[in-house]
């Protein structure tokens, strides 16, 4: 092959042109030799060198095989120098490519005389500014091969004076690939002498190099995996929130340390066990397993409130998010608890509503007992004054007793204001009686607003607190009603069934002006705190017909 021939076959070879190797036969010794022999000498000289190279390839392939993770570089190490002893080049490396295959890492080496180049560990090289021409064909996923830096021409003047400046003669790349993307490079150079690159199939270097590139994908691969790993085991054990973990059975996979805080178990005494037979109160496991199951068949996440019992007896309130997990194929392998300890905040929003509570019954104490009783006295007075002046035909007498009209008037609105604030009828005859009462003064003061009330003929005793707060619920749903609904018509119902207690307050009113009330009002707000502090839900539906239904159901209380 001509000077000008080699030129030209150099600048790019494909995958099946070009294998690099050894002389095939000692020139000197050739020369003796004639043709025949030279041409059989020849042949069975590229024959052992192809049986020896894939020898070879297979024994790198066999040490990848077997090769830890860990045990990579080094690994990658062996396969260069069993490279570049047997192909007889000077130097041996692996680059890896990166940022869009922009920037170029040197990673790995061999160096036939020991030394460490000085390119060795050079990290983020722009690697058009070294090798474009190189790059271009890498990209392409092209193995080059170039017999003599000499000839390249001018299109790879760079790539030329990249090579010159390590003393490199011969050089060749065989392009790493993963998925069809390059991820790096092969490169074997020789500094002593020109290089004739056997034309075999590179192929077999091709093999070595995703042999490579596989190995170190698979590493990238369990890097991120083990990353990964670590970050959930250091979200799962370090939140402060409860996670736990359950199977499509509801049985407990895994269970972290803030739920082992809370509930006083141990992870190991929880796993394969139901949240509901171990920390659930009996009166909440019903609808704990119908969250569980809605969840576990592919609902969207939700949320709720519910409680557990500890060990210590405690019972702490959880704002609970639950989610599912789908596995490969397709359906749901996890069910997901979250849940925050809102058991403080659920106590400190109590003492604020009743201090509220205990203020409002102050002011309606002192409206009654005040207000309403001076109030009586005047009305007392002018009563008495009315009499005289009528027994003496005075003008004044018919002035007189619109006076004591109005006074009477205002002392029945005292009355009202102070049973508002203060329902002392629900403290002495009970929430039933005081829901009734207040049916009737919501029809007798509203004109045009008619609000009955229905409840169970022997309804159950409720706590003192729990009878307020769902009185008060009751005041702003009718008071909603008619201020926003502009409702005429009024239902309070209190039922009771199956352990448990429902409050609804239905209204034939305009409801709110979307789907779902907004909970942006201070009156709304109160009233989801208030039943959630009473352990109870709060729901609005918007009635078939018109209007609204405020519900609040609590269960055994």
């Amino acid at each position: 092959m001509t000077p000008a021939e080699r030129s030209d076959d150099q600048e790019e070879l494909t995958v099946h042109q070009v294998l690099p190797g050894r002389p095939l036969v000692d020139e000197a010794a050739s020369s003796s030799m004639g043709p025949v022999t030279r041409k059989i000498r020849r042949t069975e000289n590229a024959l052992q060198q192809r049986v020896e190279f894939e020898a070879l390839v297979s024994r790198i392939s066999s040490l990848f095989v077997r090769l830890r993770s860990e045990d990579l570089d080094s690994g990658i190490a062996e396969a260069l120098r069993q490279m570049g002893e047997f192909i007889g080049v000077d130097h041996c490396r692996v680059c890896r490519v990166h940022s869009h295959s922009r920037l170029m890492d040197h990673t790995h080496h061999w160096s036939a005389s020991g030394s460490i180049p000085p390119w060795h560990g050079r990290t983020g090289l722009a690697i058009d500014d070294y090798i474009p021409w190189a790059a271009q064909r890498l990209r392409r996923l092209d193995g080059i091969a170039v017999y003599s830096v000499d000839t390249l021409g001018p299109e790879a003047s760079t790539d030329q004076q990249t090579f010159r400046s390590q003393g490199i003669k011969s050089v060749i790349f065989v392009p790493m690939a993963v998925g069809g993307e390059l991820i790096g490079f092969i490169g074997l150079d020789s500094v002593r002498l020109a290089m004739q690159w056997t034309e075999d199939a590179i192929s077999l270097l091709k093999i070595v190099a995703a042999i490579i590139a596989d190995a170190l994908e698979r590493r990238r691969t369990e890097d991120a995996l083990r990353q990964e790993n670590a970050f959930n085991h250091a979200l799962l054990n370090g939140a402060g929130a409860l996670i736990i973990v359950l199977d499509p059975d509801g049985r407990i996979v895994r269970f972290n340390p803030a739920a082992e805080a809370t509930t006083g178990l141990s992870a190991d005494a929880t796993i394969g066990s139901c949240p509901w037979d171990l920390f659930i109160p009996r009166d909440e496991c019903s609808a704990a397993r119908r969250s569980f199951s809605r969840v576990a068949a592919g609902a969207p996440p939700s949320a709720h409130e519910g409680s557990i019992l500890s060990q210590s007896g405690d019972r702490r309130v959880i704002s609970w998010s639950t989610t599912s997990m789908q596995g490969a194929n397709g359906r749901v392998a996890y069910v997901i608890l979250s849940g925050i300890d809102i058991t403080e905040m659920k106590r400190l929003e109590a003492d604020v509503l009743n201090v509220a509570e205990e203020e409002q019954s102050r002011i309606g104490h002192d409206l009654h007992d005040g207000l309403g009783q001076h109030l009586t006295g005047i009305e007392f007075m002018s009563h008495v004054l009315q009499c005289r002046l009528s027994s003496r035909h005075a003008p004044e007498a018919a002035e007189m007793e619109e006076i004591t009209r109005l006074i009477r008037e205002a002392i029945a609105q005292t009355r009202d204001l102070a049973r508002g604030l203060s329902p002392v009828v629900l403290q002495s005859k009970g929430l039933a009686v005081a829901l009734a009462d207040l049916a009737e003064s919501t029809s007798r003061h509203l004109r045009g607003v008619h609000c009955h009330c229905s409840t169970p003929p022997s309804p159950p005793p409720i706590p003192k607190d729990t009878a307020i707060h769902l009185y008060r619920i009751a005041q702003e749903a009718v008071s909603n009603a008619v201020k926003h609904g502009k409702a005429t018509e009024i239902s309070i119902r209190l039922t009771h069934s199956d352990g448990q207690t429902t409050l609804a307050i239905d209204d034939n009113g305009s409801g709110f002006p979307g789907s779902t009330p907004a909970s942006t009002g201070m009156g709304l707000r109160v009233m989801q705190y208030r039943a959630g502090i009473i352990g109870g839900r709060l729901s609005f539906t918007r009635l078939p017909s018109s209007g609204l239904s405020v519900q609040c159901t609590l269960g055994t209380i």
